[in-house]
């Protein structure tokens, strides 16, 4: 029997763009493995993102799915879904098909070669102004507070193996930052380049405050000074209001 891949994605506002996604990935993993799930976790979304996955799940329940109470955030939704993936390997990306389901190949057969987390890279990037700015503001925060090596870059667009995704789970914290907990657990990480397309649907959801917002709880909760464990929250990193395919 082959290995399993389990797919989580953060759902935020993206009814239009999940019929075209959860078809791109089911026809590239099926290339992959038979054994595979795809689980979207919808971040409290405004429009009818939920609706829309109860539809793709009731046409393939390999397609399940989770609603937050409220919204958390990508990190956290995310971190909600790794609690519910049973996959050898788990794919994280994004819902606006900026990147391409297609490169999951390269991602699996990388990670193969003895590596537990590899992420997708793309030297053209068609993100935002702000988006831009927050990524090269979050690479130089993770170079302060993390012993991440320089020739290493993190983005959204990642496959990682079950026993970090133990260990990543096991992570207390109410804020979380996936590639921050990853740091703390292995160095066996690589990179691979892979496409970058222009968003087709929605708009960023990432604005200056937002960015501010990030920085600032990414060096609160992932610094090593010690004043700065009295201002971490002690609320839960996520609650569920329903979810679907799941036994």
């Amino acid at each position: 029997m082959g290995d399993s891949i389990s797919v989580v994605i953060p759902v935020y506002n993206a009814a239009v763009s999940l019929g075209e996604l959860s078809h791109r990935l089911s026809t590239t993993l099926s290339k992959i493995t038979d054994d595979f799930e795809i689980v979207m976790v919808d971040d409290c979304s405004r429009d009818k993102s939920y609706q829309q996955i109860l539809e793709l799940h009731k046409k393939d329940h390999r397609i399940k799915g989770i609603k937050l109470a409220e919204n958390f955030g990508q990190q956290n939704a995310l971190f909600c879904g790794f609690n519910y993936v049973k996959g050898d390997y788990v794919v994280t990306l994004d819902d606006d098909l900026q990147h391409s389901p297609e490169d999951i190949v390269k991602l699996y057969e990388l990670i193969k070669q003895g590596y537990e987390v590899v992420y997708g890279i793309s030297e053209d990037r068609k993100y935002s102004l702000y988006r831009n700015i927050g990524s090269k503001m979050t690479n130089f925060l993770f170079n302060l507070i993390t012993s991440k090596r320089s020739n290493i870059r993190v983005s959204s667009f990642r496959i990682i193996k079950r026993g970090l995704i133990d260990k990543i789970i096991g992570h207390k914290t109410a804020f979380v930052y996936i590639s921050a907990i990853i740091l703390q657990y292995t160095d066996k990480i690589a990179n691979i380049r892979v496409s970058h397309h222009n968003r087709r649907y929605g708009k960023s959801n990432y604005n200056f405050i937002k960015l501010l917002g990030l920085f600032l709880r990414l060096y609160i909760y992932y610094g090593s000074f010690s004043m700065l464990k009295l201002f971490r929250s002690k609320k839960p990193p996520y609650i569920i209001a329903e979810k679907i395919g799941f036994n």
